[in-house]
């Protein structure tokens, strides 16, 4: 959740970041959506591979070892569920995954 909605906030200078839930079923999902700037469908094909860094060039804002968003699919898949992110240039990106809701036993 962490590194999903320091992205954001990373890569959006104007406008908003927001993050919202719901259930369905016996799944849980959570999607942060920015409007950044966004990235191109090239680049999310790569987007959750280690050491994959998007931005480039005029757009890298900070240093980072890309390994954000693959630790947090890693993490995610470990607890049965799914990341994905739907993006385009110039108008935002949302990040969203879910997971299945197991009932705790005492």
């Amino acid at each position: 959740m962490s590194n999903l909605v320091g992205n954001t906030i990373m890569f959006t200078d104007h406008g908003s970041v927001s993050l919202s839930t719901s259930v369905a079923g016996n799944t849980v999902l959570v999607s942060v959506t920015d409007t950044g700037i966004g990235i191109s469908a090239e680049s999310l094909g790569h987007l959750f591979q280690p050491f994959s860094q998007v931005a480039s060039g005029n757009n890298r804002k900070v240093g980072s070892t890309g390994l954000g968003l693959a630790i947090s699919r890693k993490i995610i898949q470990q607890h049965g569920g799914r990341i994905w992110a739907d993006s385009r240039p110039g108008q935002g990106s949302t990040f969203a995954f879910c997971l299945p809701i197991v009932e705790r036993r005492s």
